[in-house]
């Protein structure tokens, strides 16, 4: 004789899926956490960095820079340059060289720059911000000259601001192999080997710099850059809470020290550090999402909110939205929005939710559709006023799998079992939607008793996913009901 208990335990099982849209299944829920479904992961945390500012120097002084002698012809040629040099006149001084080489010249022509002169030129070319004269001159130094200390180091820093690094990386080396070893050469140096990744030889450049000048921020801002890029965390934290100590304020380095925490996985620290450089004043976008998120998973829920609305407030008085720069922005706003509905903070949820209807004319279809879904999913709507706005989400974005989904098992709520197969049908055809939508449909054949279906669609969603051993169990149990073993 066929019994009816069975029947009931198996729907009793599915029953576990028909969640709203923020849960991938009942089934998933027995084999995995709940928190392998919420929106936000730790990982996808990106924190804006403040880039350093490297600041190499060219120098203005070009009589003095110098290692090379003038030779006795070019002495009455420096007496007109210096006055002009000291009044920062360098057209007029490089007027005058060129001058030099005419025959009627006093007291003789010049020919021939000499090296020292060459240098002299040089400079006065980089005064003019004319690098490429300035190089070929330089070039022409160290060819007469091949030890020509101040060409080679004056070489480098051409290189450098044209970014060549591996020609400025061999004058550098030249100067220092001749002998000149000051702080400057050897944080060049470094800068050099950070710029080709090299970050465990920029280290050791920027310790020899420190070595020479302790207190120089750069140099301590290039080790900290290097240690970071080396993946040395724990010596870049101690060096950060070194630098916080004499620079409590400085919001460029909270920020990084937030990172290095994330990454060290010390995320209550990066929340603390992010903190910090909010309340210095830097509010950029993500660095406001991203703390929101590290609230989200380990701080205040309402903080996170708060901090969304801030977000939202500021592109609303400075009318800066605008769709081509923030579409990223608003998409952490709505997995925010997201995170809160699914956790059920709905008095987070409302007002947030509420204050991005501004944005409505600005934002895509996408998103437009998610937050019909949201406002769907938020307790206190009737059964039509739900209806409505997933018809609105679906009609927005008509691949919304979750806002066809949600419909479904709204309508199937309502015994209204057409609608819910036509939508699980539509829902299963669009990618990463299918295993949950032959789960739903297939509860709904349970509903009707058609127990052959449901087998049929559980057998697609466990070949869609075979580590479902739940799947499985529930298929046998349809199977043998179906051919009234039972």
């Amino acid at each position: 004789m066929k019994t009816h208990f069975f029947p009931s335990i198996i729907i009793s099982a599915f029953v576990l899926c028909t969640s709203l849209s923020y849960s991938n299944s009942s089934l998933a829920l027995v084999q995995h956490s709940s928190t392998d479904n919420k929106p936000l992961a730790i990982n996808n945390i990106h924190i804006e960095q403040l880039a350093p500012v490297w600041t190499i120097q060219t120098g203005n002084n070009p009589l003095l820079e110098r290692d090379a002698k003038l030779l006795p012809a070019e002495q009455s040629l420096a007496l007109t340059l210096r006055p002009l040099l000291d009044q920062k006149k360098y057209q007029a001084a490089l007027n005058a060289i060129e001058t030099s080489s005419h025959e009627d010249y006093e007291p003789e022509p010049i020919l021939s720059l000499s090296p020292a002169l060459l240098q002299v030129k040089g400079q006065i070319y980089l005064s003019l911000k004319e690098y490429e004269l300035a190089k070929s001159t330089f070039i022409e130094a160290v060819t007469l000259l091949p030890d020509f200390i101040r060409a080679h180091k004056n070489l480098a820093v051409i290189y450098i601001k044209q970014q060549n690094y591996q020609a400025a990386r061999k004058h550098l080396i030249k100067t220092i192999e001749l002998g000149e070893g000051d702080a400057q050469l050897f944080g060049y140096l470094a800068y050099i080997n950070l710029q080709l990744n090299t970050p465990w030889s920029a280290i050791a450049g920027y310790q020899q710099a420190l070595l020479l000048e302790p207190d120089n921020s750069q140099w301590q801002q290039g080790l900290l850059y290097s240690l970071i890029k080396a993946k040395d965390n724990h010596a870049a934290k101690a060096m950060l809470n070194e630098m916080l100590q004499k620079s409590p304020n400085d919001m460029r380095l909270w920020l990084q020290r937030s990172r290095i925490s994330l990454d060290d996985n010390t995320p209550l620290d990066a929340l603390m550090s992010m903190e910090m450089a909010l309340r210095l004043g830097n509010t950029d976008a993500d660095n406001l999402i991203a703390a929101a998120q590290l609230h989200l998973n380990h701080g205040s829920v309402s903080r996170a909110a708060e901090l969304m609305s801030q977000l939202l407030r500021q592109w609303q008085q400075k009318g800066s939205y605008k769709a081509t720069e923030n579409s990223e922005h608003f998409d952490a706003i709505e997995s925010v929005i997201a995170w809160l509905i699914y956790e059920k903070h709905w008095s987070e949820a409302k007002p947030l939710l509420k204050h991005t209807e501004q944005y409505a004319n600005k934002i895509t279809g996408t998103q437009q559709s998610q937050l019909k879904l949201h406002r769907a999913s938020m307790p206190g709507n009737s059964a039509t006023q739900t209806t409505r706005l997933y018809e609105q989400a679906i009609k927005l974005d008509p691949s919304n799998g979750q806002a066809l989904i949600a419909l479904a098992e709204h309508y199937q709520q309502q015994n209204d079992y057409t609608q819910a197969q036509l939508l699980f049908v539509r829902a299963a055809s669009i990618e990463g939607f299918a295993e949950r939508a032959y789960i739903g449909h297939a509860q709904v054949y349970i509903e009707q008793k058609n127990y052959d279906q449901a087998a049929v669609l559980l057998r697609k969603a466990l070949k869609l996913n075979p580590t479902r051993q739940d799947l499985v169990q529930n298929i046998r149990l349809l199977d043998r009901m179906n051919t009234n073993q039972i």
